[in-house]
C-alpha cells in the first residue's frame, strides 16, 4: 500500500510532498520509480533488481538526499550497473545501499550466498545474547546496542565471513567501543557495520527524516503539519 502525504509549515506556509516511493530495474536494464501499490510491487518482485527509496534532508547544509536502499538483486545483473543506473536517474543527490545480506568475499570478491542470519545484543551489564529469534524480541529488556549477524562460507576460497551490524546504539558507544566489546564475545569478527544512522554526504551531518512536528527547513521556525494524506492500494 502506498501513501501520498502533503505538509505545510504552521508559520510560514511552506509545502513538502512525500511519498513512499519503491524503484526496480526491467530485463532491458531500465530503472522505474513509483509509489509502491500492488502493481508496482509486483512489477518489482519481477525485476532483475528492487527496492526502496527514502528521502532525508541535512538542516545543516539545506541539502535533499534520497536513499536508493536495494532490497534484491538477481545474479543477472551486476552491482556496479545496479549503481550507475541509480546514478544516472536524475541530478538529486544519493545514497545508494544495499541489504546487509548482501556480501562479498574479502579475499575472493565474489559474491557469497547468505547461510546463517541471527539477532544479537548487549546489556548494560555486558552480557551477550544472540539469537534466531526476531530482532524486536529483544525490546522488553534494556540494551546498550542491539543489531543483527549473517553468517557466509565462500566455497571458492574456503573462508567464513561474518558480519555484524548496529542496528540501535542506545548507551551512544564509540564505533571502536564496539568493536572491541563484540571481539571479546565471537571467535571471529570479520565485517562490522554502524547503521544506526545515517551522515550527510555533503557536510558529514547527521540526516533527519521530515514528517509531521519537524522544524520546517524553510524558516526554521515553524513545525510541518498534515495538511492531507491519502492511501493508494
Amino acid at each position: 500500500m502506498g501513501i501520498h502525504t502533503e505538509y505545510s509549515c504552521s508559520e510560514c506556509g511552506f509545502k513538502l510532498v512525500d511519498s513512499s516511493d519503491i524503484f526496480w530495474i526491467d530485463d532491458e536494464k531500465k530503472i522505474h520509480v513509483d509509489m509502491q501499490t500492488v502493481d508496482s510491487s509486483k512489477k518489482a518482485s519481477d525485476s532483475l533488481a528492487s527496492g526502496g527509496i527514502y528521502k532525508y534532508y541535512c538542516y545543516n547544509c539545506d541539502n535533499y538526499i534520497f536513499n536508493f536502499h536495494v532490497s534484491r538483486k538477481s545474479g543477472f545483473i551486476e552491482k556496479e550497473l545496479v549503481i550507475q543506473l541509480i546514478e544516472d536517474l536524475d541530478d538529486n543527490i544519493k545514497i545508494i545501499d544495499f541489504d546487509n545480506k548482501f556480501q562479498s568475499c574479502i579475499h575472493c570478491r565474489n559474491e557469497v550466498p547468505l547461510k546463517q542470519e541471527k539477532s544479537f545484543a548487549i546489556d548494560n551489564k555486558g552480557e551477550f545474547f544472540i539469537e534466531d529469534s526476531l530482532y524486536n524480541d529483544f525490546d522488553s529488556k534494556q540494551f546498550d546496542f542491539t543489531g543483527k549477524y549473517y553468517g557466509y562460507y565462500c566455497k571458492d576460497c574456503g573462508k567464513q565471513i561474518n558480519k555484524f551490524v548496529i542496528l540501535e546504539n542506545n548507551a551512544n558507544l564509540e564505533d571502536s567501543l564496539i568493536k572491541e566489546i563484540l571481539e571479546d564475545h565471537t571467535n571471529d569478527l570479520t565485517v562490522y557495520i554502524n547503521d544506526s544512522y545515517f551522515t550527510c554526504p555533503i557536510c558529514g551531518d547527521e540526516l533527519q527524516v521530515l514528517g509531521e512536528s519537524s522544524s520546517c527547513p524553510k524558516c526554521r521556525v515553524g513545525l510541518l503539519t498534515i495538511e492531507k494524506q491519502t492511501l493508494f492500494d
